[in-house]
Parts: structure tokens; sequence; C-alpha cells
């Protein structure tokens, strides 16, 4: 029975979880752990080692890559405003509000 917030609808729609990967043998040595792999932490994994290749990044994760909300995230599309009209004005112009608005 899929449940909503078990796993990620792009897990779930695979049929099964993927096969636990083993834990590390030991010790490591890293320049950089981090814990947690979820989006943030594989993009600062992803671009710290496009920054600098040479790094050794160590990624911990308790679950799986994507476990959690970022896993979850399924994003939305709205046509509407986050926030009022005014609140915009306050760091924007009538044309400029107006045109975002046409935009979206």
């Amino acid at each position: 029975v899929k449940r909503n917030g078990d796993i990620s609808f792009w897990y779930a729609d695979l049929g099964a979880m993927p096969a636990p990967r083993p834990p590390l043998p030991g010790d490591i040595e890293a320049d950089v752990a981090i814990v947690g792999a979820g989006y943030t932490g594989l993009w600062t994994a992803y671009y710290l080692k496009k920054a600098k290749p040479s790094l050794r990044i160590v990624l911990i994760e308790r679950e799986f890559a994507g476990f959690g909300a970022s896993g979850r995230n399924g994003g939305w599309l709205s046509g509407g405003f986050g926030w009022s009209r005014e609140k915009y004005l306050k760091n924007s112009t009538r044309q400029g509000v107006t045109a975002m608005q046409k935009a979206m």
C-alpha cells in the first residue's frame, strides 16, 4: 500500500526500493564530509568537485540519496502571485509588476 510520506513517487513507481549499499568499510579520510544526500548535499558536493576536482569528498547518508524531503519534492506551478502586488511594488514599479503579471 502506497501512503503519502513513505518514499518518493519516483521510487514507488519503480516497484521496489533500491538495494541498500554497504556501509563504509571503516575510517575514511576526506577534505570535505557532507552529511545528507538530499538536494543540498548533492549539489554542494557537485559544485565543490567542479570548483576543485582534487577535493576528496564524502557524502554520508543514513538511508539513500534522495530520501526525505528532497525525494518527495513534486514542485508546483502557479499563475498567481505568492505575495500581494503591494509587496512587489515596494521593490519595483507599477509597470514592472504589471509586466511580471502579464508574463506569468
